[in-house]
């Protein structure tokens, strides 16, 4: 049972609901303006506005707000017109956020955060270099800190139909592996306090987390000591011309289809 919320906890929730609530009311008008007349500008504040509120969140401890805005976050990353179906799309995204603010989306039973994510829209930059293809709801998280390499992963992943999210850091990443239950991590050997090898042997290790399969982003081969440490239920996949192959292996490996 939660113990009692002490008066400054109270209190911040309180300042955090009032500020979300502006938050949204002008993500809406900004989202209705994009629609009307998009411009780069615009677009920029709105992406703003969505990472000041997932910050505020994460701050306030309402981790659902914190995941649902860094995935519209990903969404808006990946666009650049507000016509439909994105005008659509954001919508339906500020819906799932109001519920988690309000308390009428439902988030407290198992797996919630899995089945959410999977509900929400997903697109990518990508797709229309491979024409109409059958998107499938299978999740990867991709652990990097830097967005080159995130594209060259998404590339791939969109050839084969994939949702792709990501995630800057360990801590990050983590948070939102446990949260989402993606159907595979895939994490760069050096992203901050935490190597790749790191996150591997904690994912393997807890329980919460050793059923999600995960796989290792790095230029060395099987074999090389640094290499010694990592769990042998990961994964591995080597940048440069082993890259598609390497992840074909890992995908077939883990029997995801």
């Amino acid at each position: 049972m939660a113990g009692k919320k002490s008066d400054l906890e109270i209190q911040v929730e309180n300042e955090f609901l009032e500020e979300a609530r502006d938050i949204m009311n002008q993500l809406e008008v900004q989202r209705e303006n994009l629609r009307s007349n998009f411009n780069s500008d615009d677009m920029a504040r709105l992406r703003r506005n969505v990472q000041l509120l997932g910050a505020q969140a994460h701050a306030a401890d309402f981790g659902i707000v914190s995941m649902l805005s860094h995935r519209l976050e990903d969404y808006l990353e990946r666009i650049d017109t507000m016509a439909d179906p994105h005008g659509d799309n954001v919508r339906m995204f500020l819906d799932k956020i109001e519920g988690a603010l309000d308390g009428t989306l439902e988030v407290g039973k198992p797996n919630a955060g899995a089945e959410l994510v999977r509900e929400l829209p997903s697109t990518s930059k990508f797709v229309h270099e491979f024409g109409d293809l059958e998107k499938k709801n299978i999740e990867v998280l991709v652990i990097v800190p830097d967005k080159a390499t995130g594209h060259i992963v998404e590339r791939e992943m969109a050839e084969c139909g994939y949702r792709v999210s990501f995630a800057k850091s360990s801590f990050k990443g983590f948070e939102i592996a446990i949260r989402t239950r993606p159907d595979m991590v895939l994490a760069s050997g050096q992203i901050d306090e935490l190597s790749g090898i790191d996150l591997a042997n904690a994912f393997s290790a807890m329980p919460a987390s050793k059923d999600i399969p995960f796989a290792l982003l790095t230029s060395n081969d099987w074999g090389h000591p640094s290499l010694k440490a990592l769990p042998h239920s990961v994964g591995l996949v080597r940048k440069g011309k082993h890259f598609g192959d390497d992840i074909a292996d890992c995908l077939r490996r883990f029997q995801i289809t």
